[in-house]
């Protein structure tokens, strides 16, 4: 037993023995020690929060493109320490964005990517990546027009006392190719009732439609545009005319003429309808005619003046088949002969010709030579023989003429 003790390889076990019990000793207060001062002085907890409507932002330096399809915000959710979650959220000095410098045009799904946020946190963002388009950027200049609202609250019509002035009167209007071929009109959203306060808006939006009425998503400067009109409106009533030119086909006769309405009111300035003493006839072209017509022609509208109500009139322009018949000998009379002057008739031999009537059958049933006037003009002819142009006078719709156009004379 002693011989045992003694040997060295007893010495060298106990040794091993003691060491593990001494390490597994330290182990355990270590860790007691620990778990003490996590319970009497904490250091730190784990924490998630979720940031809404966080702005998207787009990297691209090439001037010549225009994004489409980026959402405006995304959801931004964080997780680490309480301590630094609480800073991040509160200052939000960080940046979501998508890079889309290395791309070209065309349809790509870029990686939502965020900048600024401490390396302690862990990020994760909703939508993680988004399809976005890519397109080449076009610039052009377009006229403004103005689109009243607020008529109900006026309780007037668009019409004003003069006519509105929109300054600048044309926009540049950026967008896509695509986006700016669509384009069809360009508006200033103007209230008539802001307007009759002073004459005078200094800021109406611009809206721009395509051909469909909608409103497209492209950047317009200026945004906004200033009108200025006069919404004092007087009115005056003016009766309608009508002048005919062209002439009816020899088969027709014109039976009448009838206006609806008879007159039209202009709206403008009081001054201005004051100069106006009457409007321009309505034209009517016979030519165009070949049966009882009902037209739509415009009602003129003097400059410096609104507008015209209605803005149009129907014009009815009745005929009828022409008859035609002759009046034998009806006298030629002598206009303008001196007392001291005789005239006679070489060719004819007689003052009396025949004349060629068309009209309609009632009017040629009421119709005599004592409704027909034939006639020359010798006024300033001295004595000798010429030639005298024979003129014609009838009852209205009666279409008169002759086989000759004029006569020979001789004054003595």
């Amino acid at each position: 037993m002693d011989n045992w003790i003694k040997s060295p390889w007893f010495t060298r076990i106990v040794s091993l023995f003691l060491a593990i019990l001494l390490y597994t000793t330290v182990a355990i207060d270590e860790a007691n020690t620990s778990r003490s001062n996590d319970i009497f002085l904490p250091t730190g907890s784990s924490d998630v929060e979720t940031m809404e409507n966080v702005p998207l932002q787009v990297d691209l330096e090439e001037d010549d493109y225009v994004v489409r399809g980026v959402p405006d915000t995304v959801n931004v959710t964080v997780e680490g320490p309480r301590s630094v979650i609480t800073q991040t959220v509160r200052q939000r000095n960080f940046d979501v964005f998508i890079d889309l410098n290395d791309l070209g045009p065309g349809q790509h799904e870029v990686d939502v990517l965020h900048a600024g946020i401490s390396s302690q946190l862990s990020v994760y963002i909703e939508p993680r990546t988004v399809d976005i388009t890519i397109e080449e950027r076009s610039t052009v200049s377009f006229p403004v027009e103005v689109d009243f609202f607020g008529h109900d609250e006026l309780g007037e019509t668009d019409a004003f006392a003069s006519e509105p002035v929109v300054a600048p009167e044309e926009v540049d209007i950026t967008g896509s190719s695509a986006e700016v071929d669509r384009i069809a009109m360009v508006k200033a959203i103007v209230s008539l009732t802001d307007l009759a306060e002073d004459g005078v808006i200094n800021d109406a939006p611009i809206r721009v439609y395509d051909a469909q009425g909608n409103e497209l998503s492209v950047y317009v400067d200026p945004s906004t545009v200033s009108v200025e009109a006069d919404v004092s409106i007087n009115d005056k009533r003016y009766p309608l005319t009508y002048e005919l030119s062209g002439e009816l086909d020899d088969s027709l006769v014109l039976q009448g003429v009838n206006l609806n309405p008879v007159s039209a009111t202009l709206y403008g300035s009081l001054e201005r309808l004051d100069e106006i003493n009457m409007l321009e006839p309505l034209e009517i072209d016979l030519s165009e005619i070949e049966e009882t017509t009902i037209l739509e022609v415009d009602v003129p509208v003097p400059s410096g003046v609104t507008r015209a109500e209605p803005e149009t009139a129907e014009v009815e322009v009745a005929v009828e088949e022409a008859i035609e018949d002759t009046l034998d000998d009806v006298e030629i009379e002598v206009d303008n002969l001196e007392d001291n002057q005789e005239i006679t008739f070489i060719d004819p031999e007689e003052a009396l010709i025949d004349v060629n009537v068309i009209g309609t059958q009632d009017d040629l049933d009421d119709l005599s030579s004592d409704n027909i006037r034939v006639w020359i003009d010798v006024d300033g002819q001295v004595e000798g023989e010429f030639y005298a142009d024979l003129q014609l006078d009838g009852p209205e719709g009666i279409r008169l003429s002759t086989e000759e156009e004029r006569v020979r004379v001789r004054i003595e």
